[in-house]
């Protein structure tokens, strides 16, 4: 499936139609649509109301400027989401922020064009953790990112979250945790 914007395609996701996720999850994966932004939100309020201990004071706010920021960012084609279906329904998400496009005439003789992507908007429903999910969805995200050559990924972790990440091979840099992808490709 490409990302088209103003008829131009911007690129090739590596997901072409949902896949079933590993026995007993119940969950389907595929690459987040406009029709899913609605959806997207919601996971993120769910995540932010965790995090900030249920203080979002004026949702409706953070729900039209999430809604905004989804829809700009997914029609952008520098922003991926993944989501997980179950139970009809998106109960999952991961998202692979690409890094603006630099010319190589800028990059400077020793430079390198791989740059630097960023997991973020990874969040599940409690009632669908600890069935591989988030795994999935983050594996997804780390193999896109992989095709498409990017050198490193960053990614702002809960403390919930290190586990799953550490075993996807990130490393802790302080307050980030970094995956260096390496020659791989």
């Amino acid at each position: 499936m490409g990302i088209v914007r103003g008829g131009r395609p911007l690129g090739k996701v590596s997901l072409p139609a949902p896949l079933p996720s590993k026995p007993g999850s119940g969950a389907t994966f595929r690459i987040a649509r406009q029709a899913d932004v609605a959806a997207l939100v919601e996971l993120r309020l769910d995540f932010m109301r965790i995090v900030k201990n249920s203080g979002l004071g004026d949702e409706g706010s953070w729900r039209d400027e999430l809604a905004a920021l989804f829809e700009r960012e997914l029609r952008s084609g520098f922003l991926l989401v993944w989501v997980a279906e179950a139970e009809g329904r998106v109960v999952a998400s991961s998202g692979l922020r690409l890094p603006p496009r630099v010319p190589r005439s800028r990059l400077g003789p020793s430079a390198s064009p791989r740059g630097e992507g960023e997991i973020l908007n990874m969040y599940t429903f409690p009632g669908f953790r600890r069935r591989g999910i988030g795994s999935r969805l983050l594996g997804l995200a780390v193999a896109e990112a992989r095709s498409r050559g990017l050198g490193r990924l960053r990614l702002q972790p809960t403390d919930d979250g290190r586990p799953l990440y550490a075993r996807a091979g990130f490393r802790d840099r302080g307050r980030s945790m970094v995956l260096e992808l390496g020659d791989e490709r």
